[in-house]
């Protein structure tokens, strides 16, 4: 409880700094920027263990229990930058556990509620600040990565830092055109901007395509001033924009160039395991991201969802806000960071399949401003009643999260057989991946399942150790996503070791079946 205060009073810290520069703010303003910045912390940490890790979490744990070369190498190797994972690894020398290396991406994730906030409170005032950061705040899936031991949400933080020096780029563009060395000029603009971009690049490449909407907002806010009777303001804006734009390539060219010398040519291909783009699929990622509903890790279907009208509310005040900013320069901005991504993605699905909620993460934070400024439309009397509302809607429509499993029990199959395997055992897994599940995941006091039992995915390994007299303990069920094997298919691929004795299912996911040693020697 006192690392939650502490890490409570530093969130509230940066945002009240944050929101301080260049305008003052009503008491009454940062006191709902404080209350919901506190919601959307809370709402991360409660339960923050619950879930157990799935397979990127799990290695994410394998990562940072390398040394500290060891981890770069690896990272680079598998198109990862380190940067994220060598904070978790200086975290983990304070103590052990799925909640300690998962605390980060909750206070990343809260510290995006209070960037929302401030931006919408820029743009449309109080009214859609609240509207917009209670959605950032109570997002099922926001919530869901801010509970995951993944760079996910310290990127979309960046991100809206970055698009916040935007909107204040483009909030006075005269000055955004003076030189950023004299006193007059916008340099938490500028820096916000820049910063924040080469951040998000540094950490994840999935911010890559940020690059291209925050530059085409430069040259939106660069048009701007040709109606200035001053030659001088175009220059000096296409100046301080190609100044930011070569210190974020020369902070991050390096490390992808690094990422390209470590991989293969083949780096599409390394994507396989992601499903064929389908309207299904389409739709369930734009309702996860954008429309507060909630998936499995490891399955692309929507789960069910607690207020199914909220969504479809959310929506129409999203179409609200786009058309009441359409015109404006700060609307487009917002616009090209919803749209840019997600186009983007869906171009290149058209040839290789890269569509999950998680790579469009981050442009659900300009589309909650949307949506702010669209219910900031509505008359000025119903809005703390439509505050409350959607307080009460999301707060329902997010209790899914704490009670529906999302992610497979690995951890259930590894304590089943580290409490059951014994000497000359094998234990066969269909998913390839599970190993490594099993590995991570085994009761920390016990003895490791590897060291009384093999563990492979080779079925003609498991086969010829079962000939040899030894039992055999198969886990049908997968630590990612991609193609399952159903369990009768499962059954019929092994049907060789007989009928299964025990069947013993962990949570929906995963089906432990044990064969035991033949009885007779088995003819080869």
């Amino acid at each position: 409880m006192h690392l939650n205060r502490l890490c409570l009073g530093a969130i509230v810290a940066i945002n009240r700094k944050l929101l301080d520069i260049g305008e003052k703010w009503p008491a009454s303003d940062i006191a709902w920027m404080l209350a919901i910045l506190s919601l959307g912390l809370l709402v991360r940490l409660f339960r923050i263990d619950h879930q157990p890790f799935w397979l990127d979490e799990a290695l994410t744990s394998q990562r940072i229990h390398l040394g500290p070369s060891g981890l770069i190498a690896d990272s680079f190797t598998n198109r990862h930058m380190p940067t994220y994972f060598l904070l978790l690894q200086l975290i983990s020398q304070f103590g052990s556990g799925n909640a300690l290396l998962r605390m980060p991406s909750a206070l990343f994730g809260a510290l995006s509620v209070g960037t929302v906030f401030a931006m919408a409170h820029r743009i449309s005032g109080r009214g859609a600040a609240i509207v917009a950061g209670l959605l950032m705040a109570l997002s099922p899936l926001q919530v869901q990565y801010g509970q995951e031991a993944r760079s996910y949400t310290l990127v979309t933080l960046l991100i809206t830092v970055a698009l916040w020096g935007l909107l204040r780029l483009a909030h006075d563009p005269q000055r955004a055109a003076l030189d950023v060395r004299r006193s007059d000029a916008d340099r938490w603009g500028w820096g916000a901007y820049a910063l924040g971009t080469i951040g998000a690049l540094d950490v994840l490449g999935d911010a890559a395509p940020w690059l291209i909407a925050s530059n085409l907002s430069l040259f939106l806010i660069w048009r701007s001033l040709r109606l200035e009777p001053s030659s001088e303001l175009h220059i000096g804006f296409r100046r301080n924009a190609l100044m930011s734009v070569a210190a974020i390539l020369v902070c991050t060219l390096p490390f992808y160039g690094a990422i390209l010398a470590a991989g293969d040519s083949h780096m599409l291909q390394k994507f396989d395991w992601i499903p064929q783009l389908s309207w299904q699929h389409l739709w369930v990622a734009a309702s996860s991201v954008y429309l507060m509903r909630m998936t499995a890790v490891v399955r692309f279907d929507l789960l069910h969802t607690a207020v199914p009208l909220l969504g479809a509310l959310v929506a129409s005040l999203g179409c609200v806000g786009l058309l009441r900013t359409c015109r404006r320069l700060d609307g487009r901005i917002l616009l090209l960071g919803v749209i840019v991504l997600p186009l983007l993605i869906l171009t290149i699905s058209l040839f290789k399949s890269m569509l999950l909620p998680r790579y469009i993460l981050w442009s659900a934070a300009p589309f909650f401003v949307l949506v702010g400024i669209g219910a900031a439309a509505l008359p000025r009397r119903t809005l703390p009643m439509m505050a409350g509302v959607l307080f009460l809607l999301g707060a329902v429509n997010l209790g899914p999260v704490y009670r529906v499993e999302t992610k497979p029990r690995w951890d259930m199959a590894a304590a089943t057989l580290a409490a059951n395997v014994r000497p000359g055992d094998t234990v066969f897994t269909a998913d390839p991946n599970a190993p490594t599940m099993l590995a991570v995941l085994q009761p920390k006091d016990g003895m490791p399942i590897e060291a009384t039992a093999l563990i492979t995915s080779q079925l003609d390994q498991a086969l010829a150790r079962w000939k040899q007299g030894g039992r055999v303990w198969a886990v049908n069920g997968r630590s990612a996503l991609g193609e399952r094997e159903e369990l009768d298919a499962f059954k019929t691929r092994i049907a060789a070791l007989g009928t299964p004795t025990v069947e013993i299912p962990q949570g929906k996911e995963i089906t432990i079946l044990m064969f035991p040693a033949p009885e007779g020697p088995i003819p080869n």
